[in-house]
């Protein structure tokens, strides 16, 4: 499904870059780091790169422009001097986290894919699929922010039905957040749909059927 006309902001080449790869925990969980005002001109506020905030990351496949679809999940704050100086309790053998990576403080996000969609000439998104993305990210990969059409459309199949097939992997990646990250996006779907939309009844089931899930994860009975 592909959406006919599309604000100039929304154009995938416009859209506010808020960080770079630098590693993974699998094959769908990347860690990205943040862009700072040292790194960009334009450095994403904290409001744009929150929890839950729908991400893409572009990719040329066989000549094929495509979106690698994907959300914050989690983020961690790194100082790498922290520990090295200053009275220390641990014992001297025992190793410091310092990834190599990090030379001064900085905020690492967690991204865990949804899956992929095509990209036309005219920077529309297109085909949007919920399968596991069989491509391999890589290092210094930019992560962009995904505007809400962009995030409506991949939500969206050829009937005008909203798709959650990625559900379950998120839940996986996720762990204990899995179930939050779900309902952010579902809360940021409703805002997009208008009242009378069938959709918004999807909405409904799904984020019942999620938050029920979730206290029986956690023990609590409602």
């Amino acid at each position: 499904m592909t959406i006919e006309t599309q604000p100039e902001d929304t154009h995938v080449d416009n859209c506010l870059a808020l960080g770079s790869i630098v590693s993974s925990n699998s094959h769908l969980d990347y860690t990205v780091e943040i862009y700072k005002e040292t790194d960009r001109e334009r450095a994403p506020q904290i409001d744009e790169r929150e929890f839950g905030q729908p991400v893409f990351i572009q990719k040329s496949v066989s000549g094929e422009p495509y979106l690698v679809m994907g959300v914050i999940y989690n983020t961690q704050l790194v100082d790498p001097d922290q520990g090295r100086t200053g009275t220390r309790l641990a014992q001297s053998d025992q190793g410091q986290f310092t990834p190599g990576y990090i030379e001064e403080r900085t905020t690492l996000a967690g991204v865990a894919l949804l899956g992929t969609a095509r990209v036309t000439e005219d920077g529309l998104l297109t085909d949007p699929s919920h399968e596991l993305p069989r491509w391999t990210l890589e290092v210094d990969d930019i992560v962009c922010q995904c505007p809400d059409e962009l995030t409506k459309t991949f939500h969206m199949n050829d009937e005008g039905d909203l798709q959650f097939a990625y559900a379950d992997r998120i839940l996986n990646v996720g762990g204990p957040l899995g179930s939050d990250v779900l309902l952010s996006i579902i809360g940021r779907l409703r805002s997009m749909i208008a009242d009378t939309d069938k959709n918004q009844r999807v909405l409904d089931v799904v984020e019942q059927n999620i938050t029920w899930q979730a206290h029986t994860d956690r023990g609590v009975i409602r």
